[in-house]
């Protein structure tokens, strides 16, 4: 039994997360796994089951990423108090308009989610460009084009409270391209700024596995 749980930890020790707006989750995963070795994780992508599925997995800890943080603290009240929620590269509002420290013009949403029905690819490259993201891949759809569509939707329309609970743990770049980290800050206290860190999962993750031993 002890050589079954060092390669499958107790459910005490999982992760089920809800990646980001066009990421694919076996990369969002991969990259968990590389660091925070010592949970098993599950990632689903940010569509309108995401969050009843991340319930359903039986782990105790939730965590979102980019959209999927904005997914996870929408629906806050349906996450068990006894379970910890961790969202990276968060934003309570996606739009500058907002005035909750988000970057992006609606304007620029907007042609997003023009350009994703008659070019989706590209669109998908200009959000990378956006946020920065210059390794991930673009040689095909990270999932279904409905339900990219549905995402881009969110994002322009979800809007939550900055008064977050504390057992709500928040990451966030000090270069991120997307969010204006000391703006979520002075709204969202407890959200911990990351030095030298962009809207990048990768080097969010390693800043969270810095916490999690500290």
């Amino acid at each position: 039994m002890a050589a079954l749980n060092a390669v499958y930890p107790p459910m005490r020790d999982t992760w089920t997360w809800i990646s980001g707006w066009a990421i694919r989750p076996d990369r969002f995963k991969a990259a968990a796994e590389q660091a925070l070795p010592g949970y098993r994780h599950a990632v689903f992508a940010p569509t309108p089951g995401a969050l009843q599925a991340a319930l359903e997995s039986g782990a105790t800890r939730i965590g979102g990423y980019s959209l999927g943080s904005l997914i996870v603290l929408s629906g806050l009240a349906r996450i068990p108090d006894e379970l910890e929620v961790t969202c990276l590269a968060p934003f309570t509002a996606f739009c500058e308009e907002s005035q909750q420290g988000g970057t992006t013009p609606l304007a620029t949403l907007q042609l997003l989610q023009a350009r994703l029905q008659k070019q989706p690819t590209k669109a998908i490259k200009l959000f990378y460009r956006l946020a920065g993201l210059h390794d991930e891949p673009t040689d095909s759809l990270p999932y279904s084009e409905e339900e990219l569509a549905w995402g881009l939707r969110q994002l322009s329309e979800l809007q939550v409270d900055t008064t977050l609970p504390s057992r709500v743990k928040g990451l966030v770049g000090l270069t991120d391209a997307l969010v204006q980290a000391t703006v979520l800050q002075s709204k969202w206290p407890q959200c911990n700024l990351i030095e030298n860190c962009s809207h990048s999962y990768g080097s969010l993750l390693t800043a969270l596995q810095k916490i999690e031993t500290t």
